[in-house]
């Protein structure tokens, strides 16, 4: 029988760190449910819980702190002063309407081919001989009614009928524009520019009073005794 072998020592001993062990391990600290178990005092049987304290007593709040402080604070504070460099705000002044006359437009009258030719032939004479100071057709027409105005006033009530010789029928015997009439040729129509709307009124009012029918035909009339297109 072989002899026992001696038990070697071994090289780690855990007896020699169990401090330092217990120094390595972290603290655990204590929960606050635990501190307070523990700092609660305990207290002696039978005797009843405290009663909870009061809250403590409402203390009204500084004046500062009432609603509506700031603004009056704000409305106490006297406004600062604006010194003369400040720019000042502009004040626009509102804007008037500005009434528009209403404008008219001239009368119109038809005229025959032969009676505008001449017209047009008159203006252009003026405008050559006067430029800035040619009457307008308005008031050539104008100046031919007042000029022939006696005989104007005559053509259409004083007309007559008779038949010629060798005729049958009657016809009448002036040469007056018919108050209704046909033309052989397109008529013209002319603005009487230049009139204004109390003229044209009383051009109106004339074709009543002298019973010329329309207003064209007594322009027409008008200016044929005017450019001496019928005889006198």
């Amino acid at each position: 029988m072989s002899p026992s072998r001696t038990r070697a020592k071994p090289l780690f001993d855990p007896a020699a760190l169990a401090d330092d062990i217990d120094d390595l391990w972290p603290v655990r600290r204590p929960t606050p449910a635990a501190a307070q178990t523990v700092s609660a005092p305990a207290r002696p049987a039978g005797r009843d819980p405290d009663p909870p304290a009061a809250p403590p007593p409402a203390v009204d709040p500084p004046p500062d702190a009432m609603p509506g402080a700031g603004v009056a604070s704000l409305t106490a504070v006297p406004p600062a002063s604006v010194s003369d460099d400040t720019p000042q705000p502009r004040v626009v002044a509102p804007v008037q309407m500005r009434t528009v006359k209403q404008r008219t437009r001239p009368p119109e009258v038809l005229l025959s081919a032969e009676v505008y030719d001449e017209l047009y032939r008159a203006q252009i004479a003026e405008k050559k001989v006067r430029r800035g100071l040619a009457r307008t057709m308005g008031a050539i027409v104008l100046d031919a009614i007042e000029a022939h105005a006696s005989r104007l006033a005559t053509t259409w009530t004083a007309q007559q009928y008779a038949v010629g010789e060798g005729k049958i029928f009657e016809r009448p015997s002036s040469n007056a524009v018919p108050r209704r009439r046909r033309h052989a040729t397109a008529p013209r129509t002319v603005v009487l520019s230049g009139v204004t709307a109390a003229n044209a009124q009383r051009l109106d009012n004339l074709v009543e009073a002298w019973a010329t029918g329309t207003r064209s035909a007594l322009v027409e009339q008008a200016l044929r005794y005017e450019f001496g297109l019928l005889p006198a």
